[in-house]
């Protein structure tokens, strides 16, 4: 099955999705960091539609799926646990659409390492941290204490996060000393960047991009043409 047919998303519906996303850079933009640079950066205001619609979607690789995996929308997220933009996601959007989309068995949610290492340096180790919690059942418990404690992350102690969170601090540690998982998030980027992610967050609906910190309301819109479709 090519990424087209499991998209989900039809190419009128794209061209939909695409002008909803063209309507919010014209009104209010999007911020999103893009690796090797220190600043923020907006998308061109003369995007068109190939700017905001990535022709090959992503794949769940062996990730932490929240919700339900026969759900009809998939929402996957390239994000790093250092990007204040990600962070902003994460308060404002990504709560919401646990809420109303995936709590009600609408969207699978998949979260998808992309550590910018030249600015975000403790990006990466946060990112095997929470695999780690992940093999003892609280990966996603473990992310959103990462983007809770994001101003904490260059002094954190991962295993005492780990701790606090009522895991095993030894297999945790020993799980985190060893690099288990440093291929895995390598993966990660590696995929983000064959896609052509220049940042984070890329969030990924049935394989319509959003390539930013975009209010809810867009990612609303999205997901809601995309569950038409699935319904057709």
């Amino acid at each position: 099955m090519s990424d087209t047919n499991n998209s989900g998303v039809s190419g009128n519906t794209k061209l939909i999705a695409g002008s909803i996303i063209i309507a919010a850079i014209i009104i209010g933009g999007a911020v999103l960091y893009k690796p090797g640079q220190g600043v923020a950066n907006r998308p061109s205001e003369t995007a068109n539609a190939s700017d905001v619609i990535n022709p090959v979607a992503p794949s769940i690789d062996d990730d932490f799926v929240l919700g339900d995996s026969e759900a009809p929308v998939t929402m996957i997220v390239f994000g790093d646990y250092q990007c204040p933009y990600c962070k902003k996601m994460f308060d404002e959007t990504e709560t919401k659409i646990r809420t109303k989309y995936v709590d009600t068995g609408m969207v699978q949610m998949v979260y998808r390492d992309y550590p910018l290492d030249s600015i975000h340096p403790f990006a990466r180790k946060a990112a095997e941290a929470s695999q780690c919690a992940g093999d003892q059942g609280s990966y996603w418990q473990y992310h959103d204490a990462l983007f809770a404690k994001q101003a904490e992350i260059p002094a954190l102690n991962f295993t005492e996060l780990a701790v606090s969170m009522k895991l095993d601090g030894t297999i945790f540690d020993e799980c985190l000393s060893s690099g288990k998982f440093t291929a895995e998030v390598e993966k990660d980027s590696q995929d983000g960047q064959a896609l052509g992610i220049e940042g984070t967050p890329a969030s990924y609906i049935n394989g319509t991009l959003i390539p930013g910190a975009y209010p809810y309301e867009t990612f609303e819109q999205v997901i809601e043409a995309a569950l038409k479709s699935a319904d057709q």
